[in-house]
């Protein structure tokens, strides 16, 4: 860690002390931030305007942006607790500094692309986790900004799946068409994203931070894996949906952010199912997504064919070191 980075822990550890003592803190939002000021303004706005928060603390790890972001948070949103890195560190390990002096017994991941819509819903999500102490790790319905659902939990990355995903666009097609919902009000999956992921203290402590092997995307499934193995579920509460407006930060930076999505991914697949061929499968199957990606990017508004093609190129150089 580096001497500012310490200094800042310092600085920021009396005001979670204080507020612990004073008002017995919750619930920890915990939002990692890299050049999202005005995204980042909107999803504390939200927060602030749909939950009583003085038994919530919420933490924004700032992964030196260069955007104001910081200079917001300390004119705008003065209880925050701001944690300032000197580079950035990647999702996992920045959600990992503050997992480390958070102060509430229920800790929410939360991306900073996300608005909060629906009053109370993390009071809600903390109150069906107290009566149902089996669940490990619990998330909500996302949605686009249009209403059309994004996500409600997910399944384990596979050969099959990443196929579908990758060469038949069925992420595309199934936010077209109508998605079927249960009956059910919790429905257990295989993982939650990230985006906004609740857990507990308890839960961390006996399966560990993320892994920060995973600088960006797929710590999610990796994370969700052990706590599944560890006995608990996961799941969602369908009644409960908040905005995400996705992939924010890939915006700044595709290839890097995609090149970090896919190796990630592999990752997962190895880890998963154990398999060098289902591993070569998947990469094949995203390098020919790509490829697929840059002819479309032709004929789409703000994509660029060179993109894909300098990710092609660099997973391919991977490959063979």
């Amino acid at each position: 860690m580096t001497r500012k980075f310490w200094k800042m822990i310092s600085k920021n550890y009396s005001k979670v002390e204080k507020k612990k003592k004073s008002h017995g803190i919750v619930l920890s939002i915990i939002i990692v931030n890299w050049n999202n000021k005005n995204i980042l303004r909107d999803c504390l706005n939200s927060i602030y305007h749909t939950h009583n928060v003085s038994k919530y603390e919420i933490i924004v790890i700032d992964n030196n942006s260069e955007d104001g972001s910081v200079e917001l948070i300390k004119s705008e949103f003065p209880d925050v607790v701001l944690l300032e890195n000197d580079e950035n560190l990647g999702f996992a390990r920045a959600n990992n500094q503050a997992i480390k002096i958070a102060g509430g017994n229920y800790i929410v991941l939360l991306n900073n692309d996300i608005v909060v819509t629906n009053n109370y819903c993390f009071d809600r999500m903390i109150e069906f986790v107290e009566k149902n102490p089996q669940v490990g790790i619990l998330g909500c319905k996302l949605l686009y900004p249009d209403g059309t659902l994004q996500s409600c939990g997910e399944s384990f990355p596979s050969v099959w799946r990443t196929f579908k995903s990758q060469i038949l666009f069925t992420k595309t097609w199934k936010r077209l068409g109508k998605s079927k919902q249960g009956d059910n009000r919790f429905k257990k999956v295989d993982f939650v994203c990230g985006a906004c992921l609740m857990t507990r203290k308890e839960i961390l402590d006996k399966v560990g931070l993320l892994k920060e092997k995973y600088f960006m995307y797929g710590e999610d499934v990796e994370f969700c894996y052990r706590v599944q193995k560890a006995g608990y579920d996961i799941g969602v509460l369908t009644d409960e949906s908040i905005i995400h407006l996705h992939s924010k930060s890939t915006e700044k930076n595709l290839t890097e952010m995609l090149y970090h999505s896919i190796t990630n991914d592999l990752k997962n697949i190895r880890m998963l199912h154990h398999s060098d061929l289902q591993v070569l499968l998947v990469k094949i199957f995203h390098l020919m997504g790509i490829l697929m990606r840059a002819f479309l990017a032709i004929f789409r508004k703000g994509k660029k064919p060179g993109d894909y093609l300098k990710l092609f190129k660099r997973l391919l150089v991977k490959q063979n070191k």
